[in-house]
C-alpha cells in the first residue's frame, strides 16, 4: 500500500552522515510530527544523522491480530528499503531507535527484541507496561476497539510484545544489549507505570538510564527532551 516516510538526510551541511535514527511517533501522529513540531531537524545537521520516520498509523508497533504486520514492517522491510535508497551506514553501533508514547513503546520493543541492530534506544513518555495501558480504565471512549484489533479481543499481551518480558529473554540470553534512555514528565499519566519499568530495568544488567523532569504528554516535553535524547545518543561515553 501507499504509505509516507519523513527522512531528514544532512548530506549538504559539511558534516559525515554516519549514523541513523529511526524515529518513531505517537498514536495520534504520522510520519510528518516530529518534522513539523519540534527542531529535529538541526540536530540531525549537527551530529551528521539521517533521521528515518516512518508511519504506522494506530498500530502500536505490532504485527497486528486484525491488520497490518507493522513491526515487521518497521524493524526489516524499512531498513531494507531506505538503506537502499540512502545508502546509510548499517553499522549497528551507529543505528539507533526513538520515539514517544506509542513509539517510545515501540523504540524500545525494537531495541529489547534486536539487540544486535541497534546499540541505543531513547522512550519519551513511553507506554513501558503494555498491559496495564490496555487495562487502563480511562483509556479514550472507542480506543478498546483499536487495541483488539492490535492485540486481539481478548487482550492479552504475548511475550513478545511485552518489554519486560523481552528485557528478562536478553538478560538470559546473554549478549550484547542495548543502552537505553527513559523519559518522562512528573504531570504525565504514564509517569506511574515509566517509574515502574525504570525501578526494574535499573536492577538488571542493562545500562539504563531514567530521567524525569516536569512536565506533560505534550510536545513541550518532548522537545525539551529530544536535546536530552540528542545527548545520550552522541555526547554521552558509553
Amino acid at each position: 500500500m501507499t504509505t509516507s516516510i519523513h527522512v531528514i538526510s544532512p548530506v549538504d551541511t559539511g558534516v559525515p552522515t554516519s549514523s541513523t535514527l529511526y524515529l518513531l511517533h505517537g498514536a495520534g501522529d504520522n510520519a510528518s510530527t516530529w518534522h513539523r513540531l519540534t527542531t529535529v531537524e538541526q540536530y540531525a545537521a549537527k551530529y551528521g544523522c539521517t533521521v528515518i520516520m516512518p508511519e504506522v498509523n494506530r498500530s502500536y508497533y505490532t504485527d497486528m491480530e486484525y491488520g497490518l504486520d507493522y513491526f515487521y514492517y518497521v524493524t526489516q522491510e524499512l531498513p531494507d528499503l531506505c538503506g537502499r535508497l540512502f545508502r546509510l551506514n548499517d553499522d549497528p553501533k551507529q543505528t539507533f531507535v526513538a520515539g514517544l508514547s506509542m513509539g517510545g513503546y515501540g523504540a524500545l520493543k525494537a531495541a529489547l527484541t534486536y539487540p544486535d541492530r541497534y546499540a541505543k534506544a531513547v522512550s519519551l513518555s513511553g507506554v513501558t507496561d503494555i498491559q496495564q495501558r490496555l487495562r487502563d480504565p480511562n483509556m479514550e471512549p472507542g480506543m478498546d476497539k483499536e487495541m483488539q484489533a492490535v492485540f486481539g479481543t481478548s487482550l492479552e499481551v504475548k511475550p513478545d510484545q511485552d518489554l519486560y518480558a523481552l528485557a528478562a529473554k536478553r538478560i538470559e540470553e546473554g549478549g550484547a544489549l542495548p543502552l537505553i534512555l527513559n523519559c518522562c514528565g512528573t504531570e504525565d499519566p504514564f509517569i506511574g507505570m515509566n517509574r515502574e519499568f525504570a525501578e526494574y530495568m535499573q536492577k538488571t544488567p542493562f545500562d539504563f538510564k531514567y530521567v524525569e523532569g516536569p512536565g506533560s504528554h505534550d510536545w513541550l516535553f518532548w522537545e525539551e527532551h529530544l536535546k536530552t535524547a540528542f545527548d545520550f545518543l552522541f555526547n554521552e561515553k558509553n
